[in-house]
Parts: C-alpha cells; structure tokens; sequence
C-alpha cells in the first residue's frame, strides 16, 4: 500500500498572519506619515496667513498714526479703530487681531522710567494675531512715532 504524500506548496495559517501584521503595521505606519503632513500643512498655512495680516495691520496703524492721529499712552487695542481696520481687509474665519498696550520708549529706546504713562512720543506696540484653534500665531513688534509736522510739538 502507497502512503500519500503531502503537498508541501501552500502557506501555513502562521504564515498568513505574519504577514498580514507587516502590511497592517506598515499601513498605519504610512497613514500615520499622511495625517502629519497634512497637520503640518495646515499650521504652516495659518502661520503665513497670520504673518501677512500682521504686516497689514501694522502698515495700517503706521499710516493712521501718520495721519496725525498719534495716541500717547494708548492701551490695548487702541488702534483698533474703523479708521485702521477699514484698510485691512477683514481677517480670516477664526483669527483674531490684537495689539498690547503701548509701551513708552525714551530716546534710547528702553521703556521709559517714572511712574504713570512717560509717553515721549515713541512707542512700542506688540501685534498679534492668532488662529482660534491655538495652532498658529505670529506677533509683530513696531515702534511708532508721533509725527512732527506744522503746527506740531515734538520736544
């Protein structure tokens, strides 16, 4: 009586699943690559968005200071007026513009001392603007100077 032989061609259960666990592992390895790209895509878009705005918003208010409309002490926000918002198209669904209270200088360029508001005519604002979801801001710091003109004080 002949003994039948095995066929020895076909992959075992094991085999299956070993590979099966590479392709999936790789799979997620390379889904994983997809989802950081496009994450870093999108804060990379948001940062040079909130740039651009910076450099617009910055422009406007240097315009509008002069213009002669200089505010000594200013606060926070305070050149956010129509006037220099009107000249900066609107910002983007969420985004938000801000700029920090006015820091005096005195003519060395350090903050000036002394107690209460020492507004010598210059100024260092801060602007920001930054994306709602956290990922992006971009700040912009600009010196202002009240302008001198005719009929101006610039001692």
């Amino acid at each position: 009586m002949k003994r039948g032989l095995r066929d020895e061609s076909g992959e075992s259960l094991v085999e299956v699943l070993v590979a099966l666990s590479i392709l999936a592992i790789a799979a997620v390895a390379i889904l994983a690559g997809l989802q950081l790209s496009v994450q870093a895509s999108d804060i990379h878009r948001k940062q040079s968005t909130g740039g651009a705005y910076a450099r617009s918003y910055a422009e406007a208010i240097e315009s509008y200071v002069g213009n002669g409309n200089y505010q000594a002490c200013a606060g926070s926000n305070a050149y956010n007026v129509a006037a220099v918002t009107n000249k900066v198209s609107t910002l983007p669904a969420g985004f938000t513009l801000r700029h920090s209270a006015a820091v005096p200088l005195d003519g060395n360029g350090a903050p000036a001392a002394g107690a209460g508001c020492q507004d010598k005519g210059v100024q260092r604002l801060l602007l920001t603007v930054s994306s709602a979801d956290g990922r992006a801001a971009e700040s912009l710091t600009i010196v202002l100077r009240r302008p001198c003109g005719a009929g101006s004080s610039c001692s």
